[in-house]
């Protein structure tokens, strides 16, 4: 039997493959639009799902089910999903693991070998499945499924037209995944900002602006000592908690972070006509406060855990930043630079010798509506003038202490 196209079926659908199906958006509008084609042209489908397993630091992959009448959704999956026996004895594990594809007619009986979840979609009225490996040009190997209600189940038909459609597909979908995990990838090592920033084009040393914001660094106290007293592990370990801390308070405040530098955490709060330098003020207090009560929280699980604790000095100012490429012609970082950031780091600095893990600029109080305490003038390196420096007040009805991360 053939299993090329359709004469009057199978190119309108190719056509749109080819033509117009990689401009989507990603896989879930890709599964819609598929779907309610071949449903145009006469099959009849009642489910369908792609599985695709990505690079990605936190997750193995994603799935898309479609149903008829409901649309798509999408199933994340941690790592660790290839271990979980639901996985390891489906049809999705087979074709991972080399299988050319898998066809069953539902109808028929439960035969020596059937994978469990047939009986579910028997259960479920379904009539017949056909899995197939979708494979990338790099030999990764993921997996799209259809399958029918129908009597009789696919007609021969309409098996060689989803069979013929198969080689399109896959391509298809490589674009769409290529897509996603550039993103993925630039979001997860530059930042969300930065990496649409580089996305759209600015790619070139020089490539920024001036902008204002709030400007935080943080960074570990007594970082040498730590490095000298525990193994590798346990040290990575130690960082791994402090970012998982600062970042998760960064984000959950509308922060951008942009690098880790050693034990040290850049991040700002951009300033605009949409985020006034008063509520970015605000929403950066917010985040050192979060951050800080996070951290106590975790010291008290890693004490009773037995794993060494750690301490953080941040510095909160507001000031003009360039904010864009630098580097060499083959090495490029996007970041932050000027006199502003200098500062941010000459004032977190003190944050050990003054026992404080918040320290504030006159420039950053100037415009918080918060409470503040007054810890008069500093002599900072490298800054000709004395500068005044202040700190976090506990908010009302907070523990006199509630700023001390220990």
């Amino acid at each position: 039997m053939s299993r090329g196209l359709l004469p009057g079926t199978g190119p309108d659908v190719a056509g749109w493959l080819v033509s117009e199906a990689r401009s989507l958006e990603g896989p879930a509008p890709l599964l819609a639009s598929l779907c309610q084609r071949l449903q145009d042209q006469g099959v009849p489908l009642s489910r369908a799902s792609l599985s695709l397993f990505t690079l990605h630091p936190l997750l193995h992959g994603r799935s898309f089910r479609w149903r008829s009448g409901q649309g798509v959704s999408t199933e994340v999956h941690p790592h660790g999903l290839q271990h979980l026996p639901g996985f390891a004895l489906s049809p999705f594990k087979a074709l991972l693991d080399g299988s050319p594809g898998i066809h069953r007619r539902l109808e028929a009986p439960s035969a020596p070998g059937d994978f469990p979840m047939f009986d579910e979609l028997r259960a479920d009225g379904l009539t017949d499945y056909l899995a197939l490996p979708v494979c990338f040009s790099d030999g990764a190997r993921h997996a799209v499924s259809w399958a029918t209600a129908a009597p009789g189940g696919f007609t021969d038909a309409q098996l060689a037209l989803l069979h013929g459609l198969h080689p399109l597909l896959q391509l298809v979908m490589e674009v769409l995944a290529r897509k996603d995990m550039t993103g993925v990838l630039l979001d997860t090592y530059l930042g969300r900002d930065t990496g649409r920033r580089i996305l759209q084009g600015q790619i070139r040393r020089g490539d920024g602006e001036t902008t204002s914001a709030v400007i935080c660094l943080s960074d570990l106290r007594s970082f040498t000592a730590l490095s000298d007293a525990l193994p590798r592990d346990a040290l990575l370990e130690l960082l791994n908690a402090y970012f998982e801390t600062m970042v998760g308070a960064f984000h959950a405040h509308g922060a951008e972070v942009l690098k880790f530098m050693g034990d040290a955490v850049l991040a700002i709060f951009r300033i605009d006509a949409g985020a006034p330098v008063e509520e970015r003020c605000e929403a950066a207090a917010r985040t050192v406060r979060q951050a800080v009560a996070a951290a106590t929280r975790d010291n008290a699980e890693r004490r009773l855990r037995g794993l060494p604790t750690y301490e953080f000095g941040a510095a909160l100012h507001v000031g003009d930043v360039m904010y864009g490429n630098i580097g060499a012609t083959d090495r490029l970082d996007f970041t932050v630079i000027g006199p502003a950031v200098n500062l941010a780091s000459r004032i977190g600095g003190l944050c050990a010798a003054l026992n404080e893990p918040v320290l504030l600029s006159e420039s950053f109080v100037s415009h918080y509506r918060g409470g503040t305490r007054d810890l008069g003038e500093h002599v900072l390196k490298g800054v000709g003038m004395p500068v005044r420096i202040y700190s976090l007040a506990p908010e009302a009805g907070a523990h006199p202490h509630a700023l001390t991360a220990a």
